[in-house]
């Protein structure tokens, strides 16, 4: 008799887990999630297959998970939490997959912010003013030369930093929420879901339909003034944000609709103290690196 040299459980017979040693019974271990190895898991369609999910994310979690957060905003905290999680993606996942993208494309700067926007057009700017000044008196090196060198580190240092909004968020989410939720972890959830909201709609989709925008009046002999970007995306990102948390306290927190209304007004209040901490955050690293 001829043996295969690969040899696959049958379906209907129980067999050891090959990570746990759980007896097993169908497709997946029920204990840890293994997947009993068949045939088609060793030909080149199974491989291409993953190959094409690897490089176009053409998995349907992803989309089901974007879908979600995007048209309603909630339900993948509120998923996440009750237990339903093979539907979607984890929350934790789905904004690192978001910072990676934001990372890896230059053209998104949206957490990040200028010497100049330090030293002028903050609460901490006089107090940023004296560090500077304190580091170009001790070095002797002028201040075009210093910001040069200051704009690369920045650009880089807010993209590594980004998951600390998440932290950030969580404060001024607990506080406007308080009591809605058992454990403190759904706070965290809440937070990495709406953050991941920001990343993926207001920095990913709208830099990208903005950037598509300068360029056609670039086109037609009209130019945006770069240093008031912040004024042109004003209105967008708070409706955007007022989309989110409006749908965050409905249908993960519970909240009535006055309830989740005067909640998201407030939560303004709380994503500009989570960015301003931020971006001072980011300046003193930044000072400090380059300094």
């Amino acid at each position: 008799m001829i043996t295969c040299p690969l040899s696959f459980a049958s379906m209907s017979e129980a067999n050891s887990c090959k990570s746990c040693g759980t007896v097993v019974k169908g497709l997946y271990c029920s204990a840890c999630g293994e997947k009993v190895l068949t045939p088609d898991d060793h030909t080149l369609k199974h491989y291409l297959g993953a190959l094409l999910n690897a490089f176009t994310f053409a998995d349907s979690k992803l989309w089901n998970t974007l879908k979600a957060v995007v048209l309603r905003p909630g339900e993948l905290s509120t998923a996440y939490m009750d237990g339903r999680r093979v539907k979607y993606m984890r929350p934790v996942a789905f904004f690192f997959l978001a910072n990676f993208i934001y990372f890896a494309i230059p053209v998104f700067q949206t957490f990040n912010t200028t010497l100049e926007g330090h030293m002028h057009y903050m609460p901490y700017s006089t107090w940023a003013n004296a560090q500077v000044e304190e580091q170009l008196a001790r070095t002797g090196e002028p201040l075009e030369e210093f910001t040069a060198r200051y704009a690369p580190a920045s650009a880089n240092n807010a993209k590594l930093m980004l998951v600390l909004m998440v932290f950030l968020l969580v404060l001024p989410m607990a506080l406007f929420h308080l009591r809605k939720r058992t454990y403190f972890s759904a706070y965290v959830t809440a937070a990495f879901e709406l953050m991941a909201f920001h990343v993926w709609v207001s920095t990913i989709a709208l830099g990208t339909v903005f950037a598509v925008l300068v360029t056609v009046l670039g086109t037609m002999g009209r130019h945006l003034d770069q240093l008031h970007v912040d004024d042109y995306l004003s209105i967008p990102l708070i409706l955007l944000h007022l989309w989110a948390t409006i749908g965050i306290g409905r249908r993960f927190f519970g909240c009535t609709w006055p309830g989740s209304v005067w909640r998201a007004v407030a939560m303004l209040v709380g994503l500009q103290f989570a960015l301003t901490s931020y971006r001072l955050l980011l300046f003193e690293v930044t000072l400090w690196q380059v300094g």
